[in-house]
């Protein structure tokens, strides 16, 4: 009934009048580990593998515990205990596995996947995690040997698609990759670098006009996330710096991925008005901006009518009457 304390307290009077009652100890342990009581549950399961050091099981939770606890060193020592006691164990082997990962170790990572691969050789995560770990040491080959033995045992996602025909296309293998990056794309379509490659793979094709397709819904995709915001962002911390060919960079390339965002233009005229004795061009970005944002932004919209009726005169000694019309 997720009744955690009255659990404990149950398990605690057990212990208190049956000290060496393993079962109820264990119990106890469970009740505080599910309910994150990490503290707790890390010293019942210290005194359990302290009675039975053979249990893997008990290592696993002492393993778990500490992560919780945020002591990964520990964790991984207590995981490594338990797959030298349950090498079976995939969900042990996947949580050392991915602590030796973490740390840097890929070779003993791999080693942990392999030892329990022989005894689980048809679950996917284990031949997924061979694979991500053969393909960030750059062994492309077994690596993509690992994700169509992830394939074959159960794991169809978009990624361990992907991740194959990444494989063949750094191996230049382009005509193989192209069917595996199809695949994915249709499993997921919003990954921009399945575009990316796709575009690549076409290109290496001489399929032009599906490579610039592809290619252009990379860029869309991109263009659309945190890029443009990060440029925008950039150009108003150099326009506060000063560093104003820079801000004026920063705010252009942003508007080349987001012709559509109207507030860049804003942004763009109030630099040319405050750092160029030349107007034309903050008037024109200001036109822009008005022209494309007809009903929102009233606070922008509002001081770019009223710097162009301010710039009319200057415009008009600059460039003639025509040009301030």
């Amino acid at each position: 009934m997720y009744r955690w304390p009255e659990a404990a307290s149950a398990f605690e009077r057990v212990l208190g009048a049956r000290p060496d009652d393993r079962a109820a100890r264990q119990a106890l342990a469970e009740v505080y580990r599910r309910a994150q009581r990490w503290s707790k549950a890390r010293a019942q399961y210290a005194r359990l593998v302290r009675a039975d050091a053979s249990n893997g099981r008990w290592w696993a939770r002492l393993g778990q515990c500490n992560l919780g606890l945020n002591q990964t060193e520990r964790a991984r020592r207590h995981f490594g205990k338990a797959h030298r006691r349950v090498p079976q164990s995939a969900e042990v082997a996947l949580s050392l596995s991915r602590l030796h990962r973490a740390a840097g170790h890929l070779d003993a990572a791999r080693r942990v996947v392999d030892t329990t691969l022989t005894h689980q050789s048809g679950d996917p995560r284990l031949w997924r995690r061979r694979a991500d770990l053969a393909f960030e040491r750059e062994n492309l080959k077994r690596a993509r040997r690992a994700y169509v033995r992830t394939l074959a045992t159960g794991d169809s996602s978009a990624t361990v698609y992907r991740r194959i025909g990444l494989a063949d296309v750094r191996r230049q293998q382009y005509a193989r990759a192209l069917p595996f990056l199809r695949r994915s794309l249709r499993r997921d379509s919003s990954h921009a670098r399945t575009t990316l490659y796709l575009g690549v793979t076409y290109l290496r094709l001489d399929s032009l006009r599906r490579a610039s397709r592809y290619l252009q819904n990379t860029i869309d995709q991109e263009a659309s996330g945190p890029i443009t915001d990060a440029l925008a962002h950039q150009g108003a911390t150099y326009s506060r710096r000063g560093n104003v060919s820079a801000a004026l960079e920063a705010y252009k390339t942003a508007r080349r991925l987001r012709p559509g965002r109207a507030e860049l233009d804003f942004r763009l005229a109030t630099v040319y008005d405050e750092h160029y004795r030349d107007k034309a061009p903050a008037a024109r970005y200001y036109r822009r901006f008005l022209q494309a944002h007809e009903g929102g932004l009233p606070e922008l919209r509002r001081y770019a009518m009223s710097r162009l009726k301010a710039l009319r005169p200057t415009l008009h000694m600059q460039q003639g009457p025509a040009s301030s019309e």
